[in-house]
């Protein structure tokens, strides 16, 4: 870390920064997607178990309402097929007292209160007569005028004999759950009235004291049981329940009171429905729980990766500020280095690289020194030249003045000539002279020759028109023109030289022809292998060779070809320039 603190403290917010910092940023971003996804799928895994429990928890309530319903629907079947109650409504009676009625009723009550005290489910049964003749007021067996409900009671009729179930508000207080069954054996016939025992639903639903777990039975709208009836269904909460019917939303979260439920209805028979609220926060326990192991999990990685981004950063930064130094010491003449150790494999061939490149600008350093020597060893003995032809001239002078005096004019002649060729090859040591000077050291070079050979060497020069003043590489005729005079030339016999110089398009082509006794093949094999670009064994002419190399250094695409004259030897240059003048 005090590493770390120095390299900030000194740096600034340099390349290291933004390494770390871009490290740091992608671990905070993977973290949060990592942790964001994991926390979806369990929340989402935890929300289906949630539904499974609520539609269990429904399916058990409503099992439970159900078998009491069938209880009393089976009883309602009992009844309605029971010959004494048959016999009620076929009998033959009368307004006065029949005592065979009478004994009917007694055995009618007789039977219900006997269903009611044999089965837990059933509060009372009554039958509302709608015969008004029918001298049958007591406590099962009543007129139906007696019913505050009329529309009930209509509804049931207009069932003809199927089960109804309907809820009614109790004239004392309370809410019934009454089975109502048209008798139609014989009309007007009655209504069975079957009502529900609402303290079996109050024990078989017993409600949590702590409000985690309650059930309410709803009908046309209103709440008629709870299971908890410290607990009522608030105005905003039912009518979210009766939103989430209409929408066919059986499974939803409802906030009663202060506190958040899971809800969850079903239908019983089509006349109840069974809403199940379960304490929201009871069932966030495994959720919260998975929230809790998930921030955890993402802290841990966020601290892991941000430590690895620290190190990762720290060595990578190390790295490259030693690749820095070392470009330092490159700056700096320091170029002899060696590459260091490390496992980024990037940076180790960065390192390979900048190593190996110092040493070859070292190598190539000491290249440049050792030339820049020869250089000045080159001018050095240049100087040294310089001083032999001025001694020349000066001797050749005084020679001439003594052959003079004498009378020696063919002396004269001869110094004459050998000090022109002399000025013309040197030339103040310029490389390029002008076409009409070469030609004329190639005349002088003749002219002594034929000094010595009693005028057999006949020369003959055409030059295009333009060209005299074309800028040519010094000494590239005399070469071929000696060649011919000294291994061309047959004993005894002249030898005719002809220069011609012309130009092709953007090509200057000279062709040099002797009539002598012809170059051997290997020469001309030579000249190919140097125009092929290739090294040949055999040497032929170290100054065809040098003038060679010249051309190829100042022209493009120079080319000499030697082929048989028959008689004799031509030699072809051709070479492309641009328009190079000697002003």
């Amino acid at each position: 870390m005090d590493r770390l603190r120095f390299r900030i403290k000194n740096d600034g917010f340099k390349f290291f920064h933004l390494i770390l910092a871009f490290n740091i940023l992608t671990v905070l971003i993977c973290s949060a997607t990592i942790s964001s996804i994991l926390y979806g799928r369990l929340n989402q895994t935890v929300n289906k178990q949630n539904e499974e429990f609520m539609h269990y928890a429904t399916s058990q309530a409503l099992n439970g309402l159900a078998n009491i319903m069938e209880s009393c629907e089976l009883i309602a079947s009992d009844i309605y097929s029971d010959s004494t109650v048959a016999n009620l409504f076929l009998s033959a009676y009368g307004g006065n007292v029949d005592y065979t009625l009478f004994h009917q009723f007694i055995g009618i009550n007789n039977r219900f209160e006997n269903y009611v005290a044999t089965n837990i489910d059933i509060r009372s049964i009554t039958i509302y007569k709608m015969d008004p003749e029918l001298i049958t007021d007591g406590k099962n067996i009543r007129s139906i005028e007696s019913f505050s409900r009329q529309d009930l009671m209509k509804k049931a009729i207009d069932a003809r004999g199927k089960n109804v179930w309907v809820t009614y508000e109790k004239e004392g207080g309370g809410t019934s759950i009454l089975l109502l069954k048209y008798i139609n054996i014989n009309l007007p016939g009655g209504i069975l009235a079957i009502e529900m025992n609402l303290e079996r639903l109050s024990n078989l639903y017993k409600g949590d004291p702590n409000a985690k777990y309650l059930m309410y039975l709803l009908s046309e709208g209103r709440t008629v049981f709870s299971s908890n009836p410290d607990i009522q269904l608030s105005p905003e909460t039912l009518a979210g329940v009766n939103k989430h019917m209409q929408s066919d939303q059986v499974y939803s979260t409802l906030k009663q009171g202060q506190d958040d439920y899971y809800s969850y209805y079903g239908k019983v028979n089509g006349a109840l429905t069974a809403v199940i609220l379960y304490d929201a926060y009871e069932l966030g326990k495994e959720k919260r729980s998975i929230a809790k192991y998930v921030l955890i999990c993402t802290l841990f990685f966020i601290l892991f990766g941000v430590a690895l981004a620290i190190v990762f950063s720290t060595r990578f930064a190390s790295a490259i500020e030693k690749l820095a130094g070392k470009m330092k010491a490159i700056e700096k003449g320091r170029l002899r280095l060696s590459p260091d150790r490390t496992y980024i494999r990037e940076i180790a061939a960065l390192d390979h690289t900048l190593c190996h490149m110092a040493q070859t600008i070292d190598g190539l350093t000491a290249d440049v020194a050792k030339t820049e020597r020869q250089k000045v060893e080159s001018e050095i003995k240049y100087l040294q030249m310089q001083m032999n032809p001025h001694f020349l001239y000066n001797l050749l002078s005084a020679v001439r003045w003594m052959a003079f005096r004498k009378s020696e004019h063919k002396i004269v002649q001869i110094i004459d000539l050998l000090s022109d060729f002399y000025k013309i090859a040197l030339s103040q040591g310029k490389d390029l002279i002008a076409m009409k000077s070469e030609i004329q050291l190639i005349e002088h070079y003749v002219a002594l020759q034929n000094c010595c050979l009693s005028d057999q060497i006949m020369l003959a020069v055409h030059v295009d028109p333009g060209l005299e003043d074309l800028a040519i590489c010094k000494m590239t005729l005399q070469p071929f023109v000696e060649n011919s005079i000294i291994h061309g030339r047959i004993h005894g016999q002249a030898l005719h030289i002809m220069v011609d110089i012309r130009q092709q398009e953007d090509r200057i082509a000279i062709m040099i022809q002797d009539d002598g006794m012809g170059a051997k093949e290997s020469f001309g094999s030579y000249m190919e292998s140097l125009n092929n670009g290739e090294t040949s064994a055999i040497k032929v002419g170290y100054g065809v060779t040098n003038t060679f190399m010249r051309l190829k250094l100042y022209y493009r695409n120079a080319r000499i070809h030697v082929r048989q004259g028959h008689p004799g030897t031509i030699v072809e240059l051709s070479f492309s320039v641009g328009d190079h003048r000697v002003r």
